[in-house]
């Protein structure tokens, strides 16, 4: 080996030397920054799914995801045919206190006229944020008025826990978009709360899409439902010691409240990793579908630029030993996907009876000792198919071009005073708002604008009913918040009206089925 690598293993020496050869000698002049990160790129997708390198521009991001908090306006927007709409103004938050509000139409940051500039996500998220203290102009629309807010930039909460209410009495809700490092302590409070309201009887909590963050969160949480040293994480990896986490003593434990968690195939890491703990120890009822498999430890390793690098050292394993990773093909990250995309083309969201279990082990409970299955995400206890009986295709394309939420947001913008006046709560609203003919046809008018056409055969019974379901659940987020529009959109949700029969029948529906009493050659109560 040349002196200039002594001391390498074979593979740095070979890479080192290839890349010194190029930047040297090879006959154009490359950029050696682009080179590496592409070949770093080229490595990685030659491992598992999840291993992954992220930019220095994207890490900033990303850790602002998971410390749960930037510095900015607090806004929550969207891009609608190129206007910049405010969909949100976050509670506290400098442009809630100044006086913004949903239905706002930002016409102008600073100097810079932001309508109709071809405005992307991030290049908003870069004019409106910055460092704590500093000041920024915002211009905006509402009803024909400008308006000019002076704002000065604040630390804004990214929330993990969005939506907490009570679906019956003594019955609580909360919902979990994620786990970053508040959300123990946010969910704490949530359950303060929610018990302050009489919640006495049972708890759903809502993982349904949320697609995991720190794990450590995941295991705190755990331990606010189990005994103190109860085993809640096992970590194995080829060169990393083994680990094993166990539930800590807490202020608040709810260690005999009836509890049922809400998973689907979008459910996954973090989120796997509490629902397989309350699954093992049989303290709660997992309700829903197989989540998605996401069982892999990666090691967030920082680069000399600020770039990140995702790489995978160990598995996740729930207390009774169970893989939580679906199976790979090293380098097929492809295939993976595909995988994924099957559960939808072979009926696995549809029939628990068409869920392919690549592990056949019979794994058994912690406490009564029941069947329950690894290798490829958590299987839930009851199994809830996706509805589809009221889907649009039609609907759903007004959606995705952005025309329902457009139109919710000026008609409440137009209509506010009224509404508000008539409509005092979300009860009232509900029960008492529809669309008329006249709004449906303004909508299908201005969905032909966007290409969205009319079905030939005009507008049928489902078209019409999910139209006016999610207008009006736009509609709800605008007049009261984003809680109230998840308590409105839950109210048809099969995966919630089994959690509180579950909780409503609770010796005799829930109790047998941790017991291992009911449906003993499936892992799963089938509805």
């Amino acid at each position: 080996m040349h002196a200039q690598w002594k001391g390498l293993s074979p593979a740095d020496a070979k890479m080192l030397a290839f890349l010194n050869y190029v930047s040297h000698y090879y006959v154009d002049t490359v950029n050696e920054g682009q080179l590496v990160e592409k070949g770093i790129q080229a490595v990685l997708q030659q491992l598992d799914p999840h291993s992954a390198y992220i930019s220095a521009k994207e890490a900033q991001e990303v850790n602002e995801e998971l410390t749960g908090t930037f510095s900015g306006i607090g806004i929550e927007f969207s891009i609608q045919r190129d206007t910049l709409l405010v969909v949100n103004a976050i509670p506290n938050a400098p442009a809630e206190r100044n006086g913004m509000r949903a239905g706002d139409r930002i016409i102008r940051i600073d100097t810079l006229d932001v309508a109709g500039i071809g405005l992307t996500n991030s290049r908003v998220a870069k004019l409106l944020r910055g460092p704590k203290g500093t000041k920024v102009w915002v211009h905006a629309l509402r009803q024909g008025d400008t308006l000019h807010f002076r704002l000065t930039r604040d630390d804004i909460p990214i929330h993990s826990v969005d939506a907490q209410y009570m679906p019956a009495p003594g019955i609580g809700y909360v919902r979990l978009n994620r786990y970053a490092l508040n959300t123990e302590k946010e969910f704490i409070d949530a359950l303060t709360a929610l018990r302050k309201k009489g919640m006495k009887r049972g708890l759903i909590i809502d993982l349904r899409g949320n697609g995991g963050g720190i794990m450590q969160q995941a295991t705190g949480m755990a331990g606010i439902f189990l005994p103190a040293g109860a085993r809640t994480l096992l970590v194995r990896g080829r060169a990393v010691p083994p680990q094993e986490f166990t539930a800590q003593r807490l202020g608040t434990k709810e260690e005999k409240l009836p509890l049922v968690v809400l998973v689907d195939e979008y459910t996954a890491s973090a989120s796997e990793i509490f629902s397989g703990a309350i699954q093992d120890w049989d303290r709660g009822i997992v309700v829903g579908r197989r989540t998605f498999g996401k069982g892999l430890v990666q090691n967030q390793v920082p680069l000399p630029d600020g770039s990140l690098m995702r790489i995978t050292v160990a598995h996740y394993y729930t207390p009774s030993g169970r893989l939580i990773q679906t199976p790979y093909e090293l380098g097929d990250s492809q295939g993976y996907r595909k995988g994924f995309a099957e559960r939808y083309t072979k009926g696995e969201v549809f029939s628990a009876d068409s869920i392919h279990r690549t592990d056949t082990t019979s794994y058994r409970t912690l406490r009564t000792g029941r069947r329950v299955y690894g290798g490829g995400g958590i299987l839930p206890d009851v199994f809830v198919p996706l509805d589809t009986t009221e889907w649009s295709e039609y609907v759903s394309r007004l959606d995705r071009v952005g025309e329902l939420n457009q139109w919710s947001l000026r008609y409440v913008d137009a209509n506010r005073g009224r509404l508000v006046k008539q409509y005092p709560n979300l009860e009232r609203f509900v029960s008492g708002f529809s669309l008329q003919a006249a709004d449906i046809d303004t909508i299908v008018a201005q969905g032909v604008s966007q290409k969205v056409q009319m079905p030939e055969v005009g507008l049928t019974a489902r078209d019409t009913a999910m139209l006016q379901w999610r207008v009006k659940a736009y509609m709800v987020r605008t007049l009261f918040s984003f809680s109230d529009m998840v308590h409105y959109l839950n109210a048809r949700s099969g995966e919630m009206r089994e959690a509180l029969d579950l909780l409503e029948h609770w010796d005799k529906r829930a109790v047998p089925i941790l017991e291992g009493k009911k449906d003993g050659k499936s892992p799963m109560v089938k509805k």
